[in-house]
């Protein structure tokens, strides 16, 4: 799934805790925090370098 399904779930729940009563709101809420976690992890591991076999530290002497 990509970035975009993510937030747009997340919008979607936002959206549906407006009309809920509080005890949905908090869990609907608690589920879209989550997806943005999930985008937010995404956004990290493409920002992360790759490491080849050159960038190994545990090489042989």
């Amino acid at each position: 799934m990509d970035k975009q399904f993510y937030r747009d779930r997340a919008r979607v729940l936002r959206e549906l805790a407006d009309g809920a009563d509080p005890l949905i709101k908090r869990r609907l809420l608690r589920l879209a925090n989550n997806y943005d976690d999930l985008t937010t992890l995404r956004d990290q591991a493409e920002m992360k370098p790759k490491l080849s076999s050159t960038d190994d530290s545990r090489g042989s002497n």
